[in-house]
């Protein structure tokens, strides 16, 4: 499998996860977005966008409402996408993981998308992180709002 070298998050969906995060304010915003792949699975592309209610109602952590996470799997699932990311807001810090973020990342084949809004304009960016036996690996994965030209032949 190659490595997933870019994320691309079309404008009408980076919108839709922005107004979701900016509304959750003052407590961080989650939610999940459906992908599909395309070149070899180095490339994956946000299809929708499912927010979520974040249960711990909290400025530094967040909890996406089970029932909700239920709801959209199986809906991602019955459209023959995957869930490729669980997006959530940085208000105060910087769009990189936190060290809980880090804790309680437990979905490997989903990227961590997060969205810092510290500074204006915000910032998304989305980050793979693989745990190994002694370490944990977090690669950031680049995002774009289009595919490459050359994948749309």
């Amino acid at each position: 499998m190659p490595l997933l070298t870019l994320f691309v998050v079309p404008p009408t969906i980076r919108e839709a996860i922005m107004l979701h995060l900016l509304e959750a304010a003052p407590n961080e915003g989650v939610g999940l977005i459906a992908t599909t792949s395309c070149d070899d699975g180095a490339i994956v592309e946000a299809v929708q966008f499912y927010p979520g209610t974040n249960l711990a109602a909290s400025p530094t952590r967040f909890s996406m409402d089970l029932r909700e996470v239920i709801v959209a799997v199986r809906d991602i699932r019955k459209s023959g996408q995957n869930m490729g990311a669980i997006v959530h807001s940085h208000l105060y810090g910087q769009a990189t993981p936190s060290e809980i973020d880090l804790t309680e990342a437990h979905y490997p084949d989903a990227l961590m998308v997060i969205v810092s809004f510290a500074r204006q304009p915000a910032e998304m960016r989305a980050w793979h992180i693989a745990r190994g036996d002694q370490q944990t690996v977090v690669t950031n994965v680049r995002i774009a709002s289009t595919r490459p030209r050359a994948l749309d032949r």
